[in-house]
C-alpha cells in the first residue's frame, strides 16, 4: 500500500453541514477502493489564484491515506464527476512540512548579494562595449615594456 496526500477544494456554496458530508463521502469512497485514512485537515474557505468555473473561493481539504495503487485511479475518476469537487490533486508519498527556517533566507539573500558583486566587475561599459584597457605609464610598466616604448621613439 501506498501513502497518498489528496487536496481538494469543495465548492464554495456548500453550507458547513455540506462540507463535512462532502468530506465524509470522499472517505467513503477511499475506504471503498482498499484505502485507509491517515488523517483529514479542513483548511477552511480561501481564495483561490485564478477562477474555477466562475468562482473565486472554495474550501480547501488535505487528506493523507494510505491506499493500493489500483484503487488511486477509480478515486480520481469518481473525484472528477463529484459536483461537489471543484478540483483535487492525488500524489504519492507524504510530504513533511518543516516550516520555514530563517537560515533559508538568509542564504538567499547572501547568493543575491554575490550575484550584485559580479555584476559590478563585469568589464562593459553601459553601451556594451569593451571598457577601454588601463593605459601603462611607462613609469610603472615593467622593464621590458618600458624598453620597448622607448625603441618606438
Amino acid at each position: 500500500m501506498n501513502e497518498y496526500e489528496l487536496m481538494t477544494i469543495l465548492h464554495p456554496r456548500l453550507s458547513a453541514d455540506e462540507a463535512a458530508a462532502a468530506i465524509a463521502s470522499v472517505e467513503a469512497q477511499i475506504a471503498a477502493h482498499g484505502g485507509e485514512m491517515l488523517s483529514t485537515d479542513v483548511w477552511g474557505r480561501r481564495r483561490m489564484a485564478y477562477p474555477i468555473n466562475g468562482n473565486m473561493d472554495g474550501t480547501y481539504v488535505l487528506m493523507t491515506l494510505k491506499m493500493p495503487p489500483a484503487g488511486a485511479s477509480p478515486l480520481e475518476a469518481w473525484l472528477i464527476i463529484t459536483d461537489p469537487v471543484l478540483r483535487h490533486l492525488l500524489i504519492r508519498g507524504i510530504i513533511p512540512y518543516q516550516g520555514r527556517d530563517r537560515d533559508d533566507d538568509r542564504d538567499r539573500d547572501r547568493d543575491r548579494d554575490d550575484r550584485d558583486d559580479r555584476d559590478d566587475r563585469d568589464d562593459r561599459d553601459d553601451r556594451g562595449n569593451e571598457a577601454p584597457a588601463a593605459v601603462l605609464d611607462s613609469a610603472d610598466a615593467p622593464e621590458e615594456v618600458a624598453d620597448a616604448a622607448t625603441a618606438e621613439e
